[in-house]
C-alpha cells in the first residue's frame, strides 16, 4: 500500500514567457493522457534531502522547459493549445509498506501502477498539471534505502526524444552542473506548421485506414472485452545477435544494409503473436508503429526540437505468410513501412490531420486507445514501440543511475515495447502486452523460435 505524505507545487524559479504556445498537428493526435514511467534507484549511500534536491532542480529546469509548467485549453475545432501560465508541475512524496523485492521485476501491473502519480481527468483540462512526479520510498525491511521516481508526463508536450532530453537535463541540474547551449530545448513548433492550400494528399496512407477485423467479424467488440496482461521478456546480447543473423540470412535486397535490431525484433514479435493467435492463413494482420522524423523532414528539425516529431506507419501481411516464411520476409515488411516515411509522406500525413474539421475525429483515427470509438489495435493486429534510443539508464540525479526502468500501466490492446536492458551490454527487454488467455502461448512460441537458433533450451 502506498501512502502520500506530502504534495508540492513547483513553478519556474525565474519569470518565463506568457501567452499561448501553438501545438503542431503532430502534437494534437497523440494521447491527451499522461505517459506513466518508473525509475528505481538504490544509492550506495543514503542521500540527503532527496525531495528538496528534486524540487529545487525542477524549478530551475522549468525555466528552460517552461511549456511543462503551463496548462492546456481547447480552441476552435477541438484543437489543444498550451497556456503559458507557469502554474507549474507537481511533486509528491510517498512511502509504501512493501519492500522493493515484493514488486518483482516491475512489469506493468496494478502493483507497479501505485508508484505512478494519479491524474484526475475528471477536472477541467485547464487545471490538469502536465507533469506530476511521485517519489516513493520502499520499506527498508531488507534494503537500506531504495526509492522509485514515478513520472506522469503529458504526451502532447513531446515525444520520447524530447522527454528524455528534459529528464537528463533535469538530472544534470540536480547534480549541480549547468546546461550547455545544445541542451537548451528548441520550443518553436511552427517549423511543422503547414499553410498551403489546397491540401496535398499524395499517398493513400494505409496506416490510417481501419485495421483488418478477424475474418467473419463485423466489429472489434469481442476482442476489446478480453483482458490484457504484461510481462518482461529478456533477450540476451547473444540472442539479439543470432536473431539478427537469422533475419539477414535470406531476402535482403542487393546493396541494402542488414536488418536493424528494431526490424528483426519487431518481426520476431509479430511472428510469435501471429502463431499464438492461430488465425486463418488468409487473415490479414497489421503492425502499426511510429517513426521519428527529425532527420527525415526537409528541412531537418533541430536536434533539440522539443515536441512530437513522430509519424505513423504500418506493415501489413497475411497470417499464413507471417507464420511460415523466414524471419527475413517479416523483417522486410517492417522495413518497407519504415522506409515509406519520406519528406513528402510526412507532409502528406500532416495534411490528413489538417483535413479534419474537428480534431477529435482525427484522434480517434490516430490513437489506439481505451475509448470505444478509438481505433483498436488488438487481435489480429499489433502496435510496436521502440525505446531503444531512450537513455533511461543515464538519468542520474546525483544518487547513481536507476537499476530498473519501465512503463507503469498495462495497455488495453496488444502491444510490444522494445527497451534496452539495464545491463548495458546490448541485451534487450521486450515489454509485451498481450491477451491474458494467449500470453503463456506467446511466451512459449517467442522462446521456441529462439530455440531454433541455439543448441540449448531457453526456458
Amino acid at each position: 500500500m502506498v501512502t502520500i505524505k506530502a504534495s508540492y507545487g513547483v513553478t519556474p524559479n525565474e519569470s518565463t514567457p506568457n501567452g499561448s504556445l501553438w501545438l503542431s498537428d503532430l502534437d494534437q493526435v497523440v494521447r491527451l493522457s499522461h505517459t506513466p514511467l518508473i525509475f528505481i534507484y538504490k544509492p550506495k549511500q543514503i542521500p540527503e534531502n532527496v525531495i528538496e534536491t528534486l524540487k529545487n532542480s525542477l524549478s530551475k529546469i522549468l525555466v528552460h522547459y517552461y511549456p511543462i509548467a503551463g496548462r492546456y485549453c481547447y480552441a476552435k475545432g477541438g484543437r489543444v493549445e498550451l497556456n503559458l501560465n507557469a502554474k507549474g508541475a507537481v511533486l509528491t512524496e510517498a512511502e509504501t509498506t512493501k519492500t522493493v523485492h515484493e514488486y518483482g521485476d516491475f512489469s506493468p501491473s496494478d502493483s507497479t501502477k501505485e508508484l505512478i502519480p494519479k491524474i484526475d481527468y475528471g477536472q477541467p483540462i485547464e487545471e490538469i498539471p502536465l507533469l506530476v512526479v511521485q517519489v516513493t520510498r520502499f520499506s527498508n525491511k531488507d534494503e537500506s534505502f531504495v526509492f522509485a521516481i514515478g513520472v506522469a508526463y503529458s504526451h502532447p508536450l513531446s515525444d520520447g526524444v524530447g522527454f528524455s532530453n528534459f529528464l537528463n537535463s533535469w538530472a544534470k541540474i540536480a547534480r549541480g552542473e549547468t546546461l550547455n547551449s545544445n541542451e537548451i530545448p528548441f520550443l518553436d513548433r511552427k517549423l511543422l506548421k503547414l499553410s498551403h492550400t489546397p491540401l496535398e494528399l499524395l499517398f493513400e496512407h494505409e496506416e490510417l485506414k481501419p485495421p483488418p477485423l478477424i475474418l467473419g467479424r463485423s466489429d472489434t467488440n469481442i476482442e476489446r472485452k478480453k483482458k490484457t496482461t504484461a510481462e518482461l521478456l529478456k533477450l540476451t546480447v547473444e540472442e539479439v545477435e543470432k536473431l539478427k543473423k537469422k533475419a539477414n540470412e535470406f531476402g535482403i535486397p542487393k546493396g541494402s544494409r542488414p536488418y536493424s535490431s528494431f526490424e528483426e525484433i519487431s518481426a520476431h514479435i509479430w511472428k510469435s503473436a501471429s502463431k499464438a493467435r492461430d488465425l486463418e492463413e488468409n487473415q490479414q494482420s497489421v503492425v502499426r508503429f511510429n517513426v521519428e522524423i527529425r532527420n527525415r523532414i526537409s528541412p531537418n528539425l533541430p536536434k533539440n526540437y522539443y515536441g512530437n516529431a513522430l509519424i505513423q506507419t504500418s506493415a501489413k501481411g497475411y497470417i499464413g505468410d507471417i507464420t511460415s516464411k523466414p524471419l527475413s520476409y517479416v523483417a522486410m515488411k517492417i522495413r518497407e513501412a519504415n522506409e515509406l516515411i519520406t519528406n513528402e509522406y510526412i507532409r502528406s500525413q500532416i495534411d490528413v490531420i489538417r483535413g479534419f474539421e474537428h480534431l477529435d475525429d482525427a484522434r480517434k483515427l490516430f490513437i489506439g486507445g481505451e475509448g470505444k470509438n478509438a481505433t483498436y489495435y488488438g487481435n489480429p493486429n499489433l502496435r510496436i514501440t521502440s525505446w531503444l534510443n531512450f537513455p533511461a539508464y543515464k538519468v542520474d540525479f546525483g544518487w547513481g543511475k536507476p537499476f530498473c526502468f519501465g512503463i507503469g500501466h498495462v495497455s488495453p490492446h496488444d502491444r510490444g515495447l522494445i527497451l534496452l536492458s539495464p545491463d548495458g551490454d546490448g541485451s534487450v527487454i521486450v515489454c509485451m502486452h498481450f491477451q491474458v488467455e494467449l500470453m503463456e502461448l506467446f511466451k512459449k512460441l517467442f522462446f521456441e523460435d529462439l530455440y531454433g537458433l541455439f543448441t540449448s533450451a531457453r526456458l
